[in-house]
């Protein structure tokens, strides 16, 4: 198997996590695997040399043009300021949202997480050499080495997607959007261009405003589903589908015996809990409470 693993972060957040962690992909990952940083500002002057470095502004221009066209609309940024022309969050919000449908947040801030969109479209259509292209979030660790099967058994070649869902298989609740700092993409399945163009044309179209929440997680999730059912796509759930337990899906998935993610606040400390991981039953995939790494973590 060949295998492209991607990421990127946000500008400013080199030194405070993103360097850490991309050091720990190219410290621990197979020497099989290649590397590929997409960088939105200047590219570090410190960057391991495994890693290949992209100008994600350069490689995309209708990533420029979304961002170029929405930047001065706070609506489109996550704010609440409307203008005169300006895009609108769903009124479908009003019975179907959270809690946070009336205020400022990222769930909405459609601008930023073109990004990574945008990174995962650039790879995927310039990786036709590869069987899978594997996105994972810079504010991550790899704290151990990753054997080369771990990736061939958690990549099948049978499903479009890898990712770390939420949908409770026994609730008919609809679940919530997935985890995606980790999600994997099957070139070699027949549809997976066909997502990834679908994917491009709800920001060159605009059509990612008419969407519930408009980041990266809720638009994959969105349109996941339509193939899902609408093409009867098979996928590979490694989250709630698979048995793994807690909010903190993926430090309890498989993933958690080799990485850690910083989701939120857990940055300020680069490090996850143990009160993140959950109690292990019978049917969980893995019990990471017996790696060291964890042994060691804060409880909360």
């Amino acid at each position: 198997m060949k295998v492209k693993v991607i990421t990127s972060y946000k500008p400013g957040t080199w030194d405070e996590f993103a360097k850490r962690g991309i050091d720990s992909m190219a410290e621990q990952f197979p020497k099989e695997i290649d590397i590929v940083l997409y960088c939105e500002e200047p590219q570090p002057k410190n960057v391991n040399t495994r890693i290949k470095c992209i100008d994600l502004n350069t490689a995309e221009p209708e990533l420029f043009n979304f961002k170029n066209k929405h930047k001065n609309d706070p609506i489109a940024n996550g704010k609440l300021q409307e203008i005169p022309g300006g895009v609108r969050r769903s009124p479908d919000l009003q019975t179907l949202g959270g809690q946070d449908k009336n205020k400022e947040s990222f769930l909405w801030d459609a601008v930023r997480f073109a990004n990574k969109i945008f990174c995962i479209v650039n790879a995927v259509r310039n990786s036709a050499e590869y069987d899978y292209v594997l996105w994972l979030d810079a504010d991550t660790f790899t704290f151990r080495p990753v054997p080369m099967d771990f990736f061939e058994n958690i990549l099948p070649a049978d499903t479009m997607l890898t990712y770390l869902g939420r949908e409770n298989p026994t609730l008919n609740d609809g679940g919530v959007y997935p985890e995606c700092g980790f999600v994997g993409y099957n070139l070699k399945h027949p549809e997976t261009q066909n997502f990834i163009n679908d994917w491009e044309q709800l920001y060159v179209t605009d059509n990612v405003f008419k969407i519930l929440e408009w980041h990266d997680s809720y638009v994959f999730w969105h349109l996941s589903k339509i193939y899902r059912k609408q093409k009867n796509i098979a996928v590979n759930d490694i989250g709630y589908w698979k048995g793994v337990k807690g909010h903190h899906v993926f430090v309890n998935s498989e993933l958690g015996l080799y990485i850690d993610h910083f989701k939120g606040q857990r940055k300020k400390r680069n490090t996850s809990s143990k009160n993140d991981l959950r109690i292990v039953t019978s049917k969980a995939p893995v019990n990471v409470w017996d790696i060291d790494y964890w042994k060691k973590v804060p409880e909360k």
